[in-house]
């Protein structure tokens, strides 16, 4: 069963694709904190194909079932800085390569993913699952409930039983 109004939103990058890891393998590190002058190297990666080339990380696929079994849900991902329409394409791409295609109006492209955390006819929080802590306290702060989940790190029957935890007592 679906929940009334909310939605829930998943994040891309570092929760369904590989971000982080592309990195380390483009720059040959061991940590992407360790490229040097990482914010120029982000700048080189505009007007390419980049995110189309991620992989998904080994959970991706239990997580995008559970949302599509359980949620009216849909992607929120911010694209990189001063490359929004390329690199929505791409990712747009990514996704129907692997067939995670939410409906069309629930597809988010947005440095400013707050402003998806309430629903905006009735003001009932959305959910967000994200991999940055600062996004998941700007959706928290806008109205809305966060999950934080690092697929690299953090546990996927973790993340789906907070998800059950959240649509049980918002229903």
């Amino acid at each position: 069963m679906k929940g009334k109004q909310m939605k829930l939103y998943l994040d891309m990058d570092g929760v369904l694709a590989d971000f982080f890891g592309k990195l380390e393998d483009l720059y040959n590190v061991d940590h992407w904190k360790d490229i040097p002058h990482l914010d120029l190297k982000l700048d080189g990666l505009k007007g390419s194909a980049f995110f189309f080339t991620l992989h998904k990380h080994k959970d991706a696929d239990t997580l995008i079932e559970y949302a599509k079994a359980k949620w009216d849900w849909g992607i929120c991902s911010s694209p990189l800085r001063g490359d929004r329409d390329n690199s929505a394409y791409w990712k747009r791409r990514w996704l129907e390569m692997y067939d995670y295609n939410p409906v069309i109006e629930n597809m988010i492209f947005t440095a400013n993913k707050h402003k998806y955390a309430t629903d905006p006819l009735d003001g009932s929080p959305n959910v967000l699952v994200d991999d940055k802590p600062v996004n998941i306290k700007r959706w928290e702060d806008a109205g809305g409930l966060g999950v934080l989940y690092q697929a690299n790190e953090h546990n996927i029957s973790d993340v789906i039983e907070e998800l059950e935890n959240i649509f049980s007592r918002e229903s």
